[in-house]
């Protein structure tokens, strides 16, 4: 059951990667709602739920039919499997969090170099 909650966890802290992504190179706040890039609306809570809202919308605005890209639910499960790994692996729920924190901001690091189109 821990297990379980560990993903949850992962796929929520996920979704808050995807947000930091989108909006740090934009120069935009991490408060306030989430909204389309395509409409600018602002998303229901029933739009916010990792994986399973991107599967319901079919990967697209329910509004304007923009696509939610791939990366999205990609960086989700990621951030998800990561949690449940560290979990799993590690003894003290401490190591556990700066784990999954750590994995997290990689994770969001590498995305962001890439979408700039900086190669190593």
């Amino acid at each position: 059951m821990t297990l379980v909650y560990a993903a949850f966890f992962g796929l929520a802290f996920g979704s808050f990667v995807n947000a930091a992504i989108e909006r740090i190179p934009r120069g935009e706040s991490l408060n306030g709602r989430s909204h389309c890039d395509g409409c600018n609306r602002t998303l229901h809570v029933w739009e916010l739920i990792p994986v399973l809202s991107y599967v319901m919308l079919r990967g697209r605005c329910v509004s304007c039919d923009a696509a939610i890209g791939l990366r999205t639910p990609a960086i989700e499960v990621l951030c998800g499997a990561a949690f449940v790994a560290a979990f799993s692996l590690l003894p003290a729920p401490v190591a556990f969090a700066v784990s999954g924190v750590f994995v997290a901001v990689v994770i969001a690091l590498g995305v962001a170099i890439e979408r700039r189109g900086v190669r190593p």
